[in-house]
């Protein structure tokens, strides 16, 4: 019997690891975009999570001479959190100077609700964004974070509303709203996708 003892022992750590080890997905079927922050405007271009195991948990902007003309999301998997960088996507080009801020809402937290920020008065370029987040637990339950993150550029003076994912989803995806060329990004929505357990 004492010689069963150490085997049997080592099944139940198995057992308990396996049970820990539970993974989580997106669903493709459960696509959702919420409404723009900022302006809708008649272009757009997108940047999206690689894989149905990532979500969206920072987000870095460019201020070219006082306008959004680059960004870049990070993704991080929900298996095993770790920020890994996607393309940039430049809509306009530098004339003079550059400067950049990352928000980021955490290690192990993914973004499920934005705000923009934008100059008072007839200009709608962005300069500034607010993020939300949430951790999900052990069975696939979103825990919002307590405190949002911001990074503000240059004349970032009148925030819009928040805009958030369903409840029980989080973010795979940005869309960057389009001004003309020297007016750079207008708005940014986010691309939702609930959350459950791989298959």
């Amino acid at each position: 019997m004492k010689r069963q003892i150490p085997w049997l022992i080592a099944c139940l750590v198995a057992a308990s690891s396996n049970a820990l080890a539970v993974g989580f997905q997106w669903l493709p079927e459960t696509a959702k975009w919420t409404e723009p922050a900022g302006a809708p405007a008649g272009a757009a271009v997108e940047s999206l999570v690689t894989a149905e195991y990532y979500g969206v948990e920072a987000l870095k902007l460019w201020d070219f001479d006082g306008r959004t003309c680059s960004l870049q999301l990070e993704q991080s998997s929900f298996n095993a959190p770790s920020p890994h960088p996607l393309d940039p996507l430049r809509v306009c080009e530098p004339k003079q100077t550059q400067a950049w801020k990352r928000a980021d809402v955490g290690t192990g937290q993914f973004v499920r609700g934005i705000s923009v920020c934008t100059a008072k008065g007839a200009g709608a370029e962005l300069h500034g964004v607010e993020l939300w987040g949430a951790s999900i637990d052990g069975n696939g339950k979103l825990k919002p974070a307590k405190e949002s993150v911001k990074l503000e550029l240059s004349r970032c003076e009148k925030w819009s509303p928040r805009r958030d994912c369903p409840a029980g989803s989080i973010a795979t995806g940005v869309r960057a709203e389009l001004g003309d060329a020297d007016i750079g990004a207008v708005g940014l929505t986010l691309r939702c996708h609930a959350i459950a357990a791989s298959k």
